[in-house]
């Protein structure tokens, strides 16, 4: 019996170390699951854009406040999760932007902000492989950045906007066919050369107006998945 317990005790110290490492590893993300965290603020941060031009400043507000709060309670996951420090600092400064935008009630700068925002957080989506490919993500946030840069009249930025859209469409347009996609895709292409057309003419409202519907073309192209 004594040798027995004794084969039980040292059997259990041979595996603390083993458990211990095993409890000391974070956990990896879900494939496919991103955190409600993260999704609260995407759909705060396109809420905000919908909203800021006709000034619905008390909407605007509670929006930022949801985005805040999420913020805070996901920040401390995000390094434990895979979150490049660049990608943590560039949501802290464009919530610090899109706080003091709505605090002022400027609201181009709550737009911008608040897209600057989106942007941050496709990137954080990327760390839980979702279903839709973050691509489809980037491109809404392009495509919004297009109006943004327009109404601005910085037809530079809109340009260098315009070839990120290129670069990430062609990064993702294999998969969008693979995936019953072949409408949309040749729908969406024709977009660009539109926007493109526009862009050249210098000519704000078909700009506008083109990339307005491109947004509705990258909703279609979700669906796809």
């Amino acid at each position: 019996m004594k040798n027995c317990i004794r084969l039980i005790l040292m059997l259990v110290l041979v595996s603390l170390p083993v458990l211990t490492a095993c409890a000391a590893q974070p956990a990896s993300p879900a494939t496919g699951i991103v955190p409600a965290d993260l999704l609260t603020i995407e759909a705060a941060a396109e809420d905000i854009i919908d909203f800021a031009p006709s000034g619905n400043w008390d909407k605007i507000s509670k929006d930022v406040t949801d985005i805040e709060a999420a913020w805070k309670s996901y920040e401390p996951r995000s390094k434990q999760d895979g979150a490049a420090q660049e990608i943590q600092n560039l949501m802290s400064s464009a919530l610090a932007e899109l706080e003091a935008a709505s605090q002022s009630r400027d609201a181009s700068a709550v737009m911008q902000g608040s897209n600057n925002v989106s942007a941050a957080v496709v990137e954080l989506f990327a760390l839980y492989n979702p279903v839709t490919p973050v691509d489809i993500g980037r491109l809404d946030v392009l495509e919004r950045q297009v109006i943004l840069d327009v109404q601005a009249q910085d037809y530079a930025a809109a340009m260098k906007t315009m070839e990120k859209i290129r670069s990430v469409w062609e990064s993702v347009r294999a998969s969008v066919l693979e995936h019953s996609g072949k409408d949309v895709a040749a729908q969406f292409e024709a977009s660009l050369e539109a926007q493109a057309a526009a862009l050249d003419a210098k000519d704000i409202d078909a700009l506008t107006r083109e990339a307005s519907d491109a947004l509705e073309l990258v909703d279609a192209l979700e669906r796809s998945y």
